[in-house]
């Protein structure tokens, strides 16, 4: 049986065994640190039977209008289960949110790719790269701009420092340079939340920091990857824009890939709507798969009063 569950109602265990038994486990999905990501008691979930399929519902509220979210630094979201799900009961999900709310905007997870609605859904470009070849193998699927990037920075005399830089210094790293950009969001409870998921990560041995400091010692770039499995989240990064042409990120994600090659784990990249940043993702011989998006609507009505006013929501 299907129901919708308040925050209050799941049973964090049961929870978490989902999240981790599911086709598409993610570590940033278990209840713990989606406590973490949201506000207080802001996520609520519809659950199958005795938690077969799961999916949390990140919770918003403007006026008297209640609204389905995805949070910051929640790579993919969507329906987490164990088995292959039919389409009925993809639908069935799907109608008992519209019950709860006027709109939902939901980034799903690769497994749910098979199961979509045509209508109001778009995709999500992510990208991943197999570590388990060694290392000269997977560097010769590099693309070859990537590859004289790597040596530009190699070059530079540039060194990638591992678990010595602090997770402040590289969320400041990007707030005060494409933090500065239109195009980026963050307000500052962001960038605090973004800090206490990272100490709890930390604390459980789930965050491996990476940067690359110039020959005099300044940080050009850094980067957070989260430790899921058997996979590793590329999943927050800046970089110093006045050092650029030095190209630390290629640098950082070479050294990355060349200390976990020959291993069992999967590098993903986490996706980006940037071109640019996709490009990047692509050029080190990773590959492209789609996460769909999904706005749901309570019914056409809804639609045609929400969708105007959606960026001020």
């Amino acid at each position: 049986m299907i129901r919708f569950l308040k925050h209050s109602e799941i049973d964090p265990e049961k929870w978490n065994q989902a999240i981790r038994n599911s086709l598409s486990p993610n570590v940033l999905a278990e209840y713990e640190l989606l406590d973490l990501l949201t506000e207080d008691d802001t996520w609520h979930a519809v659950v199958d039977d005795d938690y077969d399929v799961v999916m949390p519902l990140p919770t918003r509220q403007k006026g008297v209008l209640k609204y389905v979210y995805t949070p910051f630094f929640l790579p993919q979201m969507g329906m987490f289960h164990g088995q292959e799900l039919p389409q009925d009961k993809y639908d069935l999900f799907l109608g008992e949110i519209s019950k709860h709310y006027v709109l939902a905007d939901l980034l799903m997870n690769e497994q749910n790719a098979r199961n979509r609605k045509k209508e109001h859904t778009s995709y999500f470009a992510s990208f991943t790269l197999s570590l388990h070849l060694p290392y000269n193998e997977l560097y010769s699927q590099f693309h070859e701009n990537t590859k004289r990037n790597i040596k530009r920075a190699q070059n530079q005399q540039s060194r990638v420092t591992v678990q010595e830089e602090k997770v402040a210094d590289i969320i400041a790293l990007f707030r005060n340079n494409r933090g500065q950009g239109e195009e980026v969001h963050f307000r500052d409870k962001d960038y605090k939340r973004l800090q206490r998921v990272s100490d709890y990560l930390l604390e459980h041995n789930l965050l491996e920091v990476y940067g690359v400091r110039t020959d005099d010692n300044k940080l050009a770039a850094g980067a957070l990857f989260v430790k899921d499995g058997k996979r590793r989240w590329f999943w927050f990064s800046g970089r110093d824009n006045t050092l650029s042409k030095s190209k630390p990120m290629f640098l950082l994600l070479d050294t990355y890939i060349r200390d976990h090659a020959e291993s069992d784990l999967c590098l993903d990249f986490n996706g980006s709507s940037n071109p640019n940043v996709a490009r990047l993702y692509r050029s080190f011989g990773s590959t492209y798969i789609t996460i769909p998006f999904m706005r749901l609507f309570r019914n056409r009505f809804w639609e045609l009063v929400l969708s105007p006013g959606l960026s001020k929501i």
